[in-house]
């Protein structure tokens, strides 16, 4: 069978990549279609074609349409085990990671929503600094797809220079051998079990690794039905914490992560 996606970020990890995954395990994948820079993510496929490069917004062509409900139809859809395949010696600190997932950008034609604002990261970091090697990742649109979405400048470049936090941009210009900003990633992401992220793409991929995934939604479909004590916890048995407060985050940071 031949997969062709061109959809969000999100939607491929949630609905395309675990259908995808699931036919090459039972002999029945023929050949992928998808954006540029996603080898990686279906490292399984023999027969890969990474081609689009701008994502569109639809619900793609495979047996779960739409990632808006509680529970996924499980039937054929098998996440890859990205943590296993992924591990590696290149992303290694002398303290634990904590990998923290931000945006700042136009979500649905309106002004950014599900963000965390510079003051409440002020907050994490000073919370977090000195239990983890922390690891911010708000990527630059050079790194990524664009899906139509414009991203804009949270002003936050000296808040991570004073608590020397690493710049996931920077880090990856650094190890720009590991291939693309996907495949970064994925081998960061699997040296890690603590994350921090918010609403969309990112969440998705933090809740692919284990370990506890905390999430910031401000306003979503996945508050509507529930997602994030749904589908989400199915990726890798990840233990899966929302709240859409800041000072709520706050506080699950301090319970789960610096107690």
């Amino acid at each position: 069978m031949n997969i062709d996606c061109n959809c969000e970020f999100g939607y491929e990890l949630q609905l395309v990549i675990p259908y995808a995954y699931y036919l090459h395990k039972n002999g029945l994948l023929k050949q992928t279609t998808s954006s540029i820079h996603t080898n990686e993510l279906y490292y399984f496929s023999k027969n890969h074609n990474a081609k689009y490069h701008k994502r569109i917004f639809n619900n793609p062509n495979v047996p779960n349409r739409t990632p808006h409900v509680n529970e996924l139809n499980y039937l054929e859809w098998t996440p890859p085990p990205y943590k296993h395949i992924f591990k590696n010696d290149i992303f290694l600190y002398e303290k634990p990671l904590l990998i923290i997932h931000n945006k700042f950008n136009q979500e649905l034609r309106l002004n950014p929503v599900n963000y965390i604002n510079t003051e409440t990261l002020d907050a994490i970091f000073t919370l977090c600094k000195h239990k983890y090697t922390i690891v911010y990742i708000r990527p630059k649109q050079v790194n990524i797809v664009s899906d139509n979405s414009e991203i804009y400048n949270l002003e936050e470049d000296e808040l991570l220079r004073s608590h020397e936090v690493i710049d996931a941009n920077t880090l990856y210009e650094e190890n720009k051998s590991v291939g693309n900003f996907n495949h970064f990633q994925l081998l960061l992401h699997s040296n890690c079990n603590k994350f921090i992220s918010v609403q969309g793409g990112n969440c998705v991929l933090a809740s692919y690794f284990g370990g506890t995934n905390i999430i910031y939604t401000k306003r979503g479909n996945e508050l509507l039905c529930d997602a994030y004590n749904g589908h989400y916890k199915q990726y890798s048995n990840c233990n899966i914490l929302h709240t859409d407060n800041y000072e709520l985050l706050l506080d699950l940071i301090t319970h789960n992560y610096c107690d």
